[in-house]
């Protein structure tokens, strides 16, 4: 079968784990303008992709990373970091941040439409019955057995048909770039003469991207057994239209410029 080669590679890799909104960028100016624009129908938007797993745990995350990155902050540059990292990777904030950028220049309907079905369409079925699904096994225990009894390669593929509508390689990869690009921000706060990021590219970023995509299958082929095939498809097909591709992507997009802007409010804060 085409994924279990990836199999080994993918245990690996973290799952489910654009320019910056900055004053002088037009799209971080249009999303200050909205921030208190948010409706209802933006918020079942943001619910679906349960937005508060990625934003919420970020801050303690973040100062991790950092500090890690720094290797040797003092006691006063911690107590700064920690300080400044929970200002500025406000959960509340970052929400409203991507609701904003999302509800700029949205197609005329498009949140609506999409509103729609993942309140009520099948995506919002598997949602629900994902939610209730406890698995027997842990995603790592199930990779041990994986070679051994693998899903067909029906389902396979169809599921990874589902992840590929919902962009979930990309975004892991996305967010992933985006936290090690604000990171780097914030440590050059503390440390000036600190290199610059460097974005992952060429062949690099093709073999990430390959191993972020296959960990987004598997994890959905292990979190979501119980979810029949009919249902799988149709919620495929929501994603697929035209309204739900601007909404993966943009929310995808939304967030990694939440995550950038947040990384400069830290430094920021720690030039001053």
């Amino acid at each position: 079968m085409w994924l279990l080669p990836m199999a080994t590679a993918c245990t690996s890799t973290p799952v489910a784990e654009p320019s910056s909104v900055v004053p002088d960028n037009p799209a971080g100016a249009a999303a200050e303008a909205n921030l208190t624009q948010t409706s209802e129908p933006i918020d079942l938007l943001l619910d679906h992709f349960d937005i508060e797993s990625i934003v919420v745990p970020r801050s303690r995350a973040f100062t991790r990373q950092v500090a890690l990155m720094i290797g040797d902050p003092n006691d006063e540059e911690l107590e700064r970091l920690v300080s400044a990292v929970a200002i500025g990777f406000d959960a509340e904030r970052m929400r409203a941040e991507v609701a904003a950028l999302m509800l700029d220049e949205v197609p005329d309907g498009y949140i609506e439409q999409v509103a729609e079905w993942v309140d009520g369409g099948a995506s919002a079925d598997v949602d629900r019955q994902a939610s209730a699904y406890q698995p027997t096994v842990t995603l790592e225990e199930w990779l041990d057995t994986y070679t051994d009894e693998p899903p067909s390669e029906e389902r396979i593929r169809l599921v990874a048909r589902w992840s590929e509508a919902r962009q979930e390689g990309t975004f892991f990869l996305l967010l992933e770039q985006a936290i090690d690009e604000a990171a780097h921000t914030v440590r050059q706060a503390l440390r000036p003469n600190a290199r610059d990021f460097d974005s992952l590219s060429g062949n690099a970023l093709f073999t990430r991207l390959n191993q972020s995509s296959a960990a987004a299958v598997l994890t959905a082929l292990h979190a979501h057994e119980p979810i029949p095939d009919d249902l799988f498809l149709r919620s495929t097909l929501e994603y697929e239209s035209e309204p739900g591709q601007w909404y993966v992507e943009t929310y995808q997009i939304a967030v990694a410029e939440a995550v950038r802007a947040a990384g400069l409010r830290v430094a920021e804060a720690l030039r001053r």
